[in-house]
């Protein structure tokens, strides 16, 4: 995708509104990382072996920032025991969800 597409993508999602029609976004961690604006999006599916605490701030911020008439912010974090490096990734981001007010995941493995 060439830059200017990009930040005409990026204006129309930072200017996305809950009033709008409904909005699924599906990104690479480039395409959503620093810099992304949709303080609209209410709702976050990670699938991705990341580990690094910053970065799932980063992550779960674009969903528990504020905005009016955004009433919750859910995060669906996909694991997989079977899958050694998704496995210890999610023990790895565990503390950096118990730092944002989240649950442990490690606790609803059982």
């Amino acid at each position: 995708m060439k830059a200017r597409e990009r930040r005409q993508i990026a204006d129309q999602l930072a200017n996305h509104t809950p009033d709008s029609d409904p909005l699924l976004i599906v990104g690479t961690s480039s395409f959503i990382g620093e810099g992304f604006d949709c303080p609209a999006l209410d709702t976050l599916f990670l699938a991705a072996p990341i580990t690094f605490k910053n970065r799932l701030v980063q992550y779960i911020g674009r969903v528990t920032r504020p905005y009016p008439s955004k009433t919750t912010a859910t995060v669906h974090d996909y694991h997989d025991e079977l899958t050694p490096v998704v496995a210890s990734s999610l023990k790895k981001r565990a503390p950096g969800y118990l730092k944002m007010g989240f649950p442990d995941p490690r606790k609803m493995l059982k």
